[in-house]
């Protein structure tokens, strides 16, 4: 009869530590990162009162005959699940979403937790508030050649800190990159009018084909491929057998108006002299108009689209001085042996002399030769092909292609600076017959900037926004993962520490490794589900209520057995 007593006793005292449990569970219901635990039970020691037999002979065997002696706790087990997230818009509230602990120091030991409820302290260091522990991770070190940070996870990790002091060094362009197109169809086009021969009736149709040869440039354009005036060479074809039965130039102004002409075969003066009374009178000055010297109702105005397209972007020297740096295009089209050329150069809005530098670091393609810009050739693909140098050879333009050119440099030295030398990428640029969007689509070079505001991302990084309007990286917060999540140690301050059951921990970065990813601006709340925690509070209830009884029954039992004296 004491047994049964006894067993009670355990009873009362398994439930109320699983209340004791589910008592913190609740309190905790609102905790951040906070992991909701669960008992469980097992059985006691046994007393046999009859061990089991085997069969023999003609009889069967027997089960053991035990009475239990009660319950005990098997385990407290914590329940590592996600809990749901919170959005707070704090930048430095972090989540973990997956799996993962952040790593937290308080300069002798490592601690864990999911509560990701930090912020900064006077010295700009990441710190858990409540504690004063600092959150550890990578900072970044500044490399010293192009003066940008970068962050090293192979490092042991520290304390991070964000100074609101820090600066970003002034830094010089050395690498530029372009993309986009460059607009095909530019210059005057080519068109088709009629004429007829009053005289015999004949209809003859005269194909216009514009063209650019060394004449327009080297004699007309004074050998100046850049020049504001841009002379193209026109053939005529009336006969349909493909060649150029007159010939000639014209000249347009930046605006698209004819500034001269001339007729070099096929007529004189400006008209050209097709068979019989057909004439066509070529436009000397103003409109582009072509027109029929007989009848001046036929007519037709060359649709001309300036072949210049103009890019910008601001440099930089090493002290930071902004340099407001041009790059100019021109389309020479079919010109030689080229099938899709352009010609470019650059200029700066103060002046500075720009010196063109070959693949082999001379600006001069032979002494008294400098280059004095670069041509693009694209294939018939509109994929760049090449880039040379173009060069003036006392008043006539050549082309280097003996020698790939992409590299510029200026003297800066009147700043205080000294030579800016940048490299050119132009291998992304194309030519279709679409709108210019040509543009500078990168460089390296900047002025220096002073922090203004940071942002953590999903991988753990901590990203500046500078004064100068660029953006650098300030360090990377780790994560660690354990083997047994559940084996950690709880310290209080929603922390943990290793255990012997844990497994060691995996430092490394968010994202990597099997870590779960960061969610800025956001919390981690308690997994703690209050449905399934008020049904086990009943059931607990209930179970301490039968125990209660097993004890009181047990009790009126002995008591009636002491009245038997009694009687």
């Amino acid at each position: 009869m004491m047994r049964s007593m006894f067993s009670g006793i355990t009873g009362l005292k398994i439930f109320q530590m699983d209340m004791d449990t589910i008592g913190n569970n609740i309190a905790n219901v609102n905790t951040v990162g906070f992991k909701a635990s669960r008992m469980t039970f097992q059985t006691t020691l046994l007393q046999t009162l009859k061990a089991a037999s085997a069969p023999q002979n003609n009889v069967g065997g027997t089960n053991p005959m035990q009475i239990g002696l009660g319950s005990k706790i098997a385990s407290i087990d914590k329940m590592m699940s996600q809990g749901s997230f919170q959005n707070t818009g704090k930048k430095t509230d972090l989540a973990i979403q997956g799996d993962g602990f952040f790593i937290l120091s308080d300069g002798v030991g490592r601690y864990y937790t999911r509560a990701g409820n930090f912020d900064l302290d006077t010295n700009g260091t990441l710190i858990q508030p409540s504690t004063g522990f600092k959150v550890q991770g990578w900072s970044a070190k500044v490399d010293p050649s192009s003066g940008r940070r970068y962050v090293d996870t192979n490092e042991p990790i520290g304390d991070i800190v964000i100074s609101a002091g820090m600066s970003m060094a002034a830094s010089s362009t050395s690498n530029m990159k372009l993309g986009g197109n460059l607009k095909a169809d530019v210059g005057p086009q080519n068109f088709v009018m009629k004429v007829r021969d009053t005289t015999t009736g004949t209809d003859y149709t005269v194909r216009f084909f514009f063209s650019k040869t060394s004449n327009d440039i080297n004699t007309r354009q004074s050998g100046d491929p850049f020049s504001t005036n841009q002379s193209y060479t026109w053939e005529a074809d009336w006969t349909g057998d493909g060649t150029a039965d007159a010939t000639g130039y014209i000249v347009f102004n930046e605006f698209g108006r004819v500034v001269s002409s001339g007729i070099t075969s096929g007529g004189s003066g400006d008209t050209i002299d097709l068979p019989g009374d057909a004439d066509i009178v070529i436009p000397s000055t103003g409109e582009p108009r072509f027109y029929e010297a007989d009848d001046t109702s036929n007519f037709y105005v060359a649709e001309f689209t300036s072949p210049r397209y103009v890019t910008s972007v601001q440099v930089y020297d090493t002290l930071g001085r902004a340099y407001n740096l041009y790059l100019e295009f021109i389309r020479l089209g079919k010109y030689g042996s080229f099938d899709n050329a352009w010609v470019w150069r650059a200029y700066t809005d103060t002046g500075e002399t720009i010196e063109y530098v070959n693949a082999s670091g001379s600006t001069e393609f032979a002494p008294g030769q400098p280059y004095i810009g670069g041509l693009l050739e694209f294939d018939t693909a509109g994929k760049l092909s090449a880039m040379w140098g173009v060069y003036d050879s006392g008043g006539t333009m050549g082309v280097d292609t003996t020698n790939e050119l992409k590299t510029i440099q200026f003297d800066a030295s009147h700043n205080g600076d000294g030579e800016v030398r940048i490299t050119i990428d132009f291998t992304s640029m194309t030519q279709y017959a679409s709108p210019h969007s040509a543009a500078v689509t990168y460089q390296n070079g900047n002025a220096e900037g002073t922090l203004q505001s940071f942002a953590i991302n999903e991988n753990g990084e901590i990203i500046g926004t500078f004064s100068n309007g660029l953006t650098d990286i300030l360090g990377k917060i780790a994560l660690s993962v354990f083997n047994n999540p559940a084996g950690l140690e709880e310290v209080g301050n929603s922390l943990y520490v290793q255990s012997p059951n844990s497994g060691i921990p995996q430092i490394g970065a968010a994202g990597t490794g099997g870590r779960g990813t960061i969610i800025p601006g956001v919390l981690e709340m308690s997994n703690v589900d209050l449905a399934e925690e008020f049904t086990r509070m009943i059931i607990a209830q209930r179970g301490f209520q039968a125990n209660a009884r097993v004890i009181t029954t047990s009790d009126t039992i002995l008591g009636e057995l002491v009245n038997i004296v009694r009687r």
